[in-house]
C-alpha cells in the first residue's frame, strides 16, 4: 500500500519577497521614461522583432504606476505579455500589481483553485519581472518617447 506524504502549505518568506522587490526597483528605475509624467513612454528594443513599451499610468509623491507591454505586431493580443508595476519610492520597492487579466495578487492561493494559479503566484509574477529586467539589461536598448 503506497503512502502519500502530505505536502506542506506554501508560506511566503517575506524577507525573500522584499529582496526581490528591492532588486526590481533598482533595475526598473533605469528604464523609466524621463521625465516621469503621466502618459510618458519608454521603448525598449530587444531585437528586430521584440520590443516593449513602458508607460507611466499614474504619478504620486511616493508612488509611480507603470504598464509594461509587448509591442510586436506579429503576435496575437492575448499572447502579448503585459503587466502593471507599482514603484514605492519611499520604500524603494517595485511590485507587480497586475499581469494579463489578473489584478491584486493574493500572498497565497489554495491549490487547486478555479483560476489555476500556483500557491506562490505573487512571488512568481514578481520573479518574471526580475527575469524581464535582466533580459532588457543584457540585450535591450531604448529610445525615449514622450506623449503629449
Amino acid at each position: 500500500m503506497a503512502s502519500f506524504a502530505l505536502k506542506q502549505q506554501y508560506r511566503p518568506y517575506v524577507p525573500d519577497f522584499l529582496s526581490l522587490c528591492e532588486r526590481n526597483y533598482a533595475q526598473l528605475r533605469f528604464f523609466l521614461p524621463q521625465p516621469s509624467v503621466v502618459n510618458a513612454t519608454q521603448s525598449i528594443q530587444i531585437n528586430a522583432l521584440e520590443a516593449y513599451r513602458i508607460t507611466v499610468l499614474a504619478e504620486a509623491p511616493f508612488t509611480t504606476t507603470v504598464r509594461i507591454a509587448h509591442m510586436s505586431e506579429s503576435v496575437h493580443a492575448w499572447l502579448k505579455p503585459q503587466f502593471e508595476v507599482r514603484l514605492y519610492h519611499d520604500a524603494r520597492l517595485a511590485e507587480v500589481t497586475a499581469c494579463q487579466q489578473i489584478r491584486q495578487f493574493k500572498a497565497v492561493y489554495s491549490y487547486p483553485n478555479t483560476e489555476m494559479l500556483q500557491p506562490d503566484e505573487k512571488r512568481q509574477i514578481n520573479a518574471l519581472l526580475r527575469d524581464w529586467l535582466i533580459l532588457c539589461q543584457k540585450q535591450g536598448y531604448s529610445r525615449v518617447e514622450v506623449k503629449p
